[in-house]
């Protein structure tokens, strides 16, 4: 995913791929392999972020060393040690930058197809109640429940055996998968919080704006043009943002801006000046001023400080924008 990463360089475990989107910002970039669709990843948060999307597989995220701070839709987990979530397909999500200490979490992302196809009675039994329209969004598992307790160990188990390839580690991993998704249908059919088809529509709407601004970040925007886009006003626009971020349309731009500065900080030897003018702020000043807001250190210090790590970047290219206004970035 697009943003600095500490990453493990042993077995299975990968650094994260930069988030690459279609049209719907449903991302692109495939985890594992065609046979075994599941990558692990292993990350210190302290140093990146990951931006708002959404895919079609799975994904598990666990804190090995909290807090940190899940935001699922429009609700902000903040994950203690030892807590994890598991994320349905098609939902929105991101992880915030830790502001302090050293959050570590362990994260794995599988397709459903990894325990088996749709023409089988896994597919069936196991995943097609986490599918239904309606299902929860989110789990989130605590060890202090019997039945989360189980699913927390066997995701660390699968994302175990992922890392460390040891002989038959594809069934392992594959078994213990099957097992949580048991322990997560069975809610589904006790009745958990389900979402409704009015907060479908909604996400669905929220994901074309997210690609959106990936796709024109570097171009003046205001929230008119990010309505537009979806065909809303611009006070359904900025009701949207609120609902289900928890920020504005203009917040979110600021940050995805600054999350691709940072990319460039550390991916290339570019000027601060002209990091800032690929990423929309033609105004050196400003730009400054608006990454040490979000990332609570000035461009330099940051490239300072993490440009020995190892990196899994890329960029987008794009326009220059004009110096921005509160309503206009």
């Amino acid at each position: 995913m697009a943003f600095q990463t500490s990453c493990a360089a042993a077995g299975g475990i990968n650094c994260p791929p930069d988030i690459v989107a279609d049209g719907e910002g449903r991302e692109l970039v495939q985890h594992g392999s065609a046979l075994f669709p599941i990558a692990c990843y292993a990350e210190d948060v302290k140093s990146y972020s990951v931006a708002w999307h959404w895919h079609e597989e799975f994904e598990f995220i666990l804190a090995v060393k909290g807090p940190l701070t899940v935001d699922v839709n429009k609700t902000q987990l903040v994950l203690r040690t030892g807590q994890g979530v598991f994320i349905n397909s098609g939902v929105l999500h991101a992880v915030e930058q830790a502001e302090s200490g050293n959050a570590l979490l362990h994260s794995g992302v599988f397709h459903p197809r990894l325990v088996g196809g749709m023409d089988t009675i896994f597919w069936q039994k196991r995943i097609r109640p986490l599918l239904q329209p309606g299902a929860p969004a989110f789990f989130l598992l605590d060890s202090g429940t019997a039945w989360q307790r189980e699913a927390l160990a066997c995701l660390q188990d699968a994302w175990q055996a992922v890392a460390d390839e040891p002989p038959d580690y594809e069934n392992e991993a594959r078994y213990r998968l099957t097992t949580v998704l048991r322990l997560l249908g069975a809610q589904c059919e006790e009745g958990g919080v389900k979402v409704s088809q009015q907060e479908q529509i909604a996400a669905e709407r929220m994901k074309q704006m997210l690609r959106f601004v990936e796709e024109h970040y570097a171009e003046e925007l205001t929230v008119e043009r990010i309505a537009a886009c979806v065909a809303l006003s611009e006070s359904a626009c900025l009701r949207s943002f609120r609902q289900l971020l928890g920020i504005t349309p203009i917040q979110y731009v600021k940050q995805y801006r600054i999350e691709k500065a940072a990319e460039l900080l550390l991916s290339t030897s570019m000027k601060i000046g002209e990091i800032g003018a690929d990423c929309g702020f033609s105004d050196t000043s400003y730009f400054t001023k608006t990454f040490r807001e979000i990332k609570h250190c000035t461009p330099r210090e940051y490239r300072q400080k993490f440009a020995g790590r190892e990196q899994s970047l890329s960029r987008r290219d794009g326009g220059r924008a004009s110096a921005p206004a509160e309503t206009a970035l």
